[in-house]
């Protein structure tokens, strides 16, 4: 796949193939046969050994895609950022929506709330869609329909099931 979530790793929260999405990086893979990778980490502490983690996320591309062992490194770049934000656990609550008092004025970003499942980037997304369906709504011009997966299980006895877990 061109992006996959983790979980479970002790570091690895992300591998990303870029040149599923991005012209540049398919224009390399396509000229080389090799493969562009990218691996995020978030939330890594300060303190924390660079080399060390560098090392530990490759490790763990491995045991995400075992096909990787054997491939060669021709480059790496390693970026640094503090610039993911933490949503503290049981905050939902207190994001601001959407909507807001003022109807002219609407929010979008991964720290407004929304009913759909997303994070990060794709909430930002979402919400976007979500404000310029408010405004469009105004003007009574049809906005974007919005869609998802399903917020809880398809089947009750599954989910009555889960709950005693």
């Amino acid at each position: 796949p061109g992006f996959m979530g983790t979980s479970g790793f002790a570091l690895l929260d992300n591998v990303s193939v870029l040149e599923r999405w991005e012209g540049e990086a398919a224009r390399w893979t396509e000229r080389t046969g090799g493969s562009v990778v990218e691996l995020h980490a978030y939330a890594v502490a300060d303190d924390r050994d660079r080399p060390d983690t560098q090392r530990r996320l490759l490790e763990q591309l491995h045991e995400v895609y075992p096909e990787t062992k054997d491939a060669r490194v021709v480059d790496a770049r390693h970026e640094w950022r503090a610039d993911c934000p933490l949503f503290e656990v049981g905050g939902f609550a207190s994001r601001p929506g959407v909507r807001t008092p003022d109807p002219r004025v609407v929010l979008a970003g991964d720290l407004v709330r929304t009913g759909l499942p997303s994070a990060l980037m794709e909430r930002a997304a979402t919400t976007g869609f979500q404000a310029a369906n408010v405004l469009l709504e105004r003007w009574g011009v049809r906005g974007q329909t919005l869609w998802s997966v399903p917020c809880a299980g398809r089947s009750a006895p599954l989910r009555a099931a889960a709950s005693l877990a």
